[in-house]
């Protein structure tokens, strides 16, 4: 059920829920693992981590190539007008 709700939901609502999940999820089993002596805590806490922190490098890349995007269509606009006046 989660998967589905997952594929569903747009990129922007998405991966920062995943994040709002995994930091404190990890966090949380982290904490278990050192509390009970479990190696096996410590590690998934660490995959989570680890997922959590690719999650975040993706929503970064993403509005860096959406700033982009809006510069190019910002000069590409400029430039128009600017062959249109003949300047």
């Amino acid at each position: 059920m989660i998967g589905l709700v997952i594929r569903v939901l747009p990129f922007w609502v998405r991966e920062p829920l995943l994040v709002l999940v995994g930091v404190p999820f990890s966090g949380l089993l982290f904490y278990a693992g050192v509390r009970d002596h479990e190696w096996i805590g410590v590690g998934l806490g660490a995959a989570v981590a680890v997922f959590t922190a690719v999650r975040v490098h993706t929503i970064n890349r993403a509005f860096k190539a959406r700033r982009r995007l809006k510069e190019v269509e910002t000069m590409a606009r400029v430039e128009g007008v600017k062959r249109i006046e003949g300047i």
